[in-house]
């Protein structure tokens, strides 16, 4: 019991020692806790999640049948994400207004395309950019596939449009139907066979008038809505009423029937009339666009808050400050004892590493919870970062993220001969962080093999565990936890092990 009190006195005395160091150097805090935190703040405060604008020159060919205002409405359809800046014949000038930065973007239409579909080809919609980002190539061909869609979109709609325009035509047919529909009753009424079988050829012809006028727009729109995906149910009740005229007209003209079954077979030829008529009516005023384009995409997000990307990120900004600091501060830690001779009193001095390190783990430990709960209250109270969690597991995680990252400093300050190298060697730690902890991209975007560095750093870890208690309120992941705590105590046996054989091997 007594060799224990001993030991904690021992370790302990590091404690002012260790806090007095990092005090007496206002401006080596400064740079490593503000610095950071005011270069990410300011990029937060600047940082505009908007898709960039394209000033977008349109060239129509001579020979093409699209005319320059349909090209500007089509332009103009895509909202902010093209600027229309006009429309040209010359491709040549339109090229050298793009190298000479003027336009961000030439759209170039395909001219005369009918060989080109005739050959079971689609025509081109070239885009020119002057673009080496491999991101923003992919946005130019991202903006092109929308613009393609949305060219593609018109022309179904004028498909449509043109096929609800044929089916007003058919009124007309339908009213001398309903007329020779009329004729013919009065002649079965009067048992005129002549005229009954004269009134049914004319009945017959109306008949085949309407059907072959709606056919032919419904065969369009059918194609049109099997290829937008539609399935053909808006033509469905037309057809239907189509058919059963069809089949009415026909068993009049070809059955033998009674007088009263000829009167009740007209009644019915009649309904059919009046229904087509009606469904035409309503089949005519559905706006072309929406049977083009029927579904639209909405998303509601079943999460207890929808945070801005600075709040989405504030957690991952914290954990990447913690782990500098505590990395970059144990790090200068044991080569500054060595520099200075302070080992060579370790070897001598009932002192062991286990102490040593230990003092210094608490020291740093106690350090980096103030700095920790200094930039969580800027985070929470003054940025209004949403803190829908427990503060208990909040402190618990970032208590996890300062172990781990301290067992990574004084690692690397055991191994370090000078301070520069210390330095260095913290800096590689943090590149890593902000490339591979899912701080910048999510990890879902790294090659799996790559991960495996991902998940050896600390602030992975932190970003996703301090991410789902702040900004979901769930409780943390006890696996993740688990493993963040299992890699510190790794690291701590590790350091012990380094600071023996350093403190043995003191000259």
């Amino acid at each position: 019991m007594r060799n224990l009190f001993r030991s904690i006195i021992r370790a302990s005395s590091f404690f002012r020692k260790e806090i007095f160091e990092i005090l007496r150097q206002p401006r080596l805090v400064a740079t490593l806790v503000v610095g950071p935190f005011l270069i990410l703040f300011i990029f937060g405060i600047g940082y505009r999640a908007q898709a960039r604008t394209l000033r977008t020159l349109f060239v129509v060919l001579p020979d093409s049948p699209v005319a320059a205002q349909d090209i500007q409405k089509y332009g103009e359809t895509l909202g902010t994400q093209l600027i229309y800046a006009g429309v040209t014949g010359n491709q040549t000038e339109a090229l050298d207004q793009l190298q000479r930065g003027q336009v961000d973007l030439v759209i170039v239409e395909p001219g005369e395309i009918t060989s080109t579909l005739r050959n079971n080809q689609q025509a081109v919609l070239t885009l020119y950019h002057h673009e080496i980002d491999p991101v923003q190539v992919n946005y130019i061909t991202y903006v092109g596939w929308l613009f393609a869609g949305e060219v593609n979109q018109q022309v179904l709609r004028t498909f449509v449009a043109q096929g609800q325009a044929d089916s007003i035509e058919v009124h007309t047919s339908l009213q001398a139907a309903h007329e020779n529909v009329a004729a013919l009753r009065l002649a079965v009424q009067s048992s005129d066979d002549v005229l009954v079988k004269q009134k049914q050829q004319g009945l017959s012809g109306n008949v085949d008038a309407v059907s072959a006028a709606v056919g032919a727009s419904l065969l369009l729109l059918d194609s049109v809505q099997h290829t937008a995906g539609a399935n053909g149910a808006n033509t469905a009740p037309v057809k239907s009423v189509l058919a059963d005229l069809r089949q009415n007209t026909t068993q009049l003209s070809d059955t033998p029937e009674t007088h009263d079954e000829r009167l009740t077979r007209l009644d019915k030829i009649d309904q059919d009339l009046t229904d087509l008529d009606g469904q035409l009516a309503e089949f005519q005023s559905i706006d072309p666009a929406i049977m083009v384009s029927p579904f639209r995409s909405e998303a509601k997000s079943v999460a207890n808050v929808q945070p801005s990307i600075s709040d989405f990120f504030a957690p991952a900004v914290l954990a990447l400050l913690l782990q500098h600091l505590a990395v970059t501060f144990a790090a200068l830690s044991i080569v500054r004892e060595r520099n200075v001779g302070t080992m060579e009193l370790f070897r001598v001095s009932p002192l062991s590493a286990a102490e040593a390190l230990f003092g210094k783990y608490i020291s740093y430990l106690l350090f980096g919870g103030v700095i920790a709960a200094i930039l969580s209250a800027l985070l929470v109270f003054v940025l209004h970062v949403p803190m829908l969690g427990n503060w208990w597991n909040f402190t618990l995680v970032i208590g996890a993220v300062l172990f781990t990252s301290l067992g990574i400093g004084f690692a690397i300050s055991i191994v370090s001969q000078t301070d520069s190298q210390a330095v260095q060697y913290s800096m590689i730690i943090l590149l890593a962080s902000v490339f591979f902890s899912g701080f910048i991209m999510s990890l879902d975007m790294l090659w799996e093999p790559v991960r495996i560095i991902s998940w050896l750093l600390p602030t992975t870890y932190g970003t996703l565990l301090l991410r789902d208690i702040a900004l979901t309120g769930a409780a943390p992941n006890w696996g993740l936890l688990g493993g963040l705590i299992a890699i510190g105590l790794g690291l701590m046996f590790i350091s012990w092990r380094l600071m023996r054989r350093l403190i043995v091997s003191s000259q």
